[in-house]
């Protein structure tokens, strides 16, 4: 991806913080077992990834996801960022961002930022 635009702010990451290496079998695609403060990295929003689109199964990965946050087994570190338009200028693609505790705004990833490591290894 050197020379290509960066669109990790297209993706979702969380951290086993359980303290020991885990299997969480709501992540998709089939569960994924992680070492103790892993990260793992999905497309898209993690709460939109843990249902994978099954009503039943979705439901138990709800669940499943919502109590290991309670338990403090995991942390979600982030999430896509939040996508604004100007009404004024269609072409006027923005982010919502977080800086240093204030809130802005800043260029679409995928336009403005290159970037030499790929989201997903």
């Amino acid at each position: 991806m050197a020379g290509g635009f960066d669109t990790r702010c297209l993706y979702s990451a969380v951290r086993n913080t359980s303290g020991q290496r885990k299997k969480f079998g709501f992540l998709p695609p089939h569960g994924r077992e992680l070492g103790i403060t892993e990260e793992y990295v999905v497309f898209g929003d993690i709460r939109e990834a843990v249902i994978r689109g099954e009503r039943t199964e979705g439901r138990r990965n709800i669940i499943a996801f919502e109590r290991a946050l309670q338990r403090q087994d995991m942390d979600i570190l982030h999430t896509p960022n939040i996508i604004l338009q100007d009404l004024n200028d269609a072409d006027s693609i923005k982010q919502l961002t977080l800086v240093g505790g204030t809130l802005g705004i800043a260029d679409a990833c995928w336009n403005s930022s290159l970037s030499s490591t790929p989201p997903i290894g």
